[in-house]
């Protein structure tokens, strides 16, 4: 490598344009924040690769949803591609499973500084600081096999000055499904030696070649559900002239989803419960770029009464409440989800205690039920003419597959508490 750093920036799972799930209703000008987030963050990625003066974004996976034509998706693209290109800053893509290859070629022309990877006999690119050689990149797959000594025939001689061989990136390929079911039963990973690996967060590991290089597996830059909570964003992959390598996350994700356990023990009454759960808020850090937080509390006791507080008024009441204090209409927006406490298994009649567990343990054993599945189940539940066609399905914009999950525990806990009681 040359003296000069090498800098690359990691985004993956960009989703643009996609919809956050389980936000619920909310006024106007909260819905805006909520349906330009993924927005909002790719036009952050581009800014912050031009402040940073990078040497090229990498993207991997999933930028944008293939089945659901978005001009805003592809404006947002287009603008942002142009704005790297006038900084000569080259961009670098895999596809994912929302984006095919396909989805990709079926866009208009992109800006002679992007390269989409789909295939793996696609060449390695050279990146080059006036005339030095930075690092090459590489597509690879689980069935990529680069021995060290072979390296050198796949780089073709590029060598520096003092000839050691540049820094060689690989970016990951996913599998076709049905691919990696015919290949993970017939063929082990194979061995690339690279100096680092850039992935999709989640993917399954058999998808990754064996490498002694460094794995970076890269989360979303927004979370769509409340799984992907806390900070969100990407990362600054920097490489000395002595190949040590530094990782730095950035967080620009514009909606933030938290989830938070609240204990009730020894609270003293509704105010009290209300200031131990600001003071919680207080001590969550901040991060630069926040419009809107969405809390999800869980109320949670081990011991004592319930307080009223496995009452779904009472848990509604309370998110209204603290929504009044923390929500600043002219800053940092809130939205609190308040979930009931859990009924105690002891007010559960012993016979029927069995047949409960049963029944939670069935929950947990269900396959989860994707985003997709549930609007299918919405709209074939659609009442013959009773509802013009498209404003039913409209109400699966506000589905939670982990949402109705957990709904469905807790109806389960009441109706086994209420069994014989008049």
């Amino acid at each position: 490598m040359t003296s000069k750093p090498l800098r690359l920036l990691h985004a993956a799972n960009v989703h643009l344009d996609c919809p956050l799930r389980g936000v619920g209703p909310v006024n106007d000008e909260i819905r805006e924040i909520v349906d330009t987030a993924t927005l909002i963050a790719f036009d952050r990625i581009v800014t912050t690769a031009i402040d940073k003066d990078i040497d090229a974004l990498l993207i991997t996976g999933n930028t944008f949803d293939g089945s659901y034509p978005s001009l805003a998706a592809e404006v947002a693209l287009r603008a942002g591609f142009d704005r790297l290109a006038e900084r000569h800053i080259p961009v670098f893509i895999t596809p994912g499973e929302l984006d095919p290859p396909t989805a990709w070629h079926e866009l208009p022309r992109l800006p002679d500084n992007v390269t989409v990877f789909t295939d793996i006999n696609d060449p390695p690119v050279d990146l080059t600081d006036q005339g030095h050689l930075l690092a090459t990149l590489v597509p690879v797959t689980a069935e990529t096999s680069i021995e060290p000594e072979e390296l050198a025939n796949i780089l073709g001689g590029r060598t520096t000055s003092k000839g050691d061989r540049p820094f060689v990136v690989g970016l990951l390929l996913l599998d076709r499904p049905s691919t990696r079911h015919e290949r993970s039963k017939l063929m082990p990973s194979r061995f690339a030696a690279l100096d680092w690996l850039v992935c999709p967060a989640g993917i399954n590991t058999d998808s990754l070649p064996l490498t002694d290089g460094h794995i970076h597996a890269q989360a979303a830059p927004q979370g769509l559900t409340l799984a992907e909570s806390g900070a969100r964003g990407i990362t600054l992959l920097e490489v000395d002239s002595h190949r040590k390598s530094k990782r730095t996350t950035i967080p620009l994700a514009p909606v933030r989803w938290e989830q938070i356990v609240q204990p009730i023990d020894r609270v003293r009454g509704r105010d009290d419960l209300r200031e131990r759960m600001v003071a919680q808020l207080e001590r969550l850090p901040n991060f630069k770029g926040e419009l809107l937080r969405i809390i999800h509390w869980k109320l949670d006791r081990t011991a004592g009464d319930a307080g009223g507080w496995d009452a779904e008024t009472a848990a509604h009441e309370l998110a209204v409440a603290l929504t009044e204090l923390s929500d600043q209409p002219d800053g940092l927006r809130y939205i609190h989800r308040v979930h009931p406490l859990e009924p105690d298994l002891t007010l559960v009649e012993p016979a029927h205690r069995e047949v409960l567990t049963e029944y939670l343990l069935a929950l947990e054993r269900r396959p989860a039920a994707n985003h997709a599945a549930y609007a299918k189940w919405i709209a074939d539940a659609r009442v013959g003419d009773l509802l013009n066609a498209g404003r039913w399905e409209q109400w699966t914009e506000f589905l939670s597959p982990e949402q109705i999950t957990e709904r469905a525990q807790q109806l389960g806990w009441k109706w086994f508490a209420t069994i014989g009681k008049k």
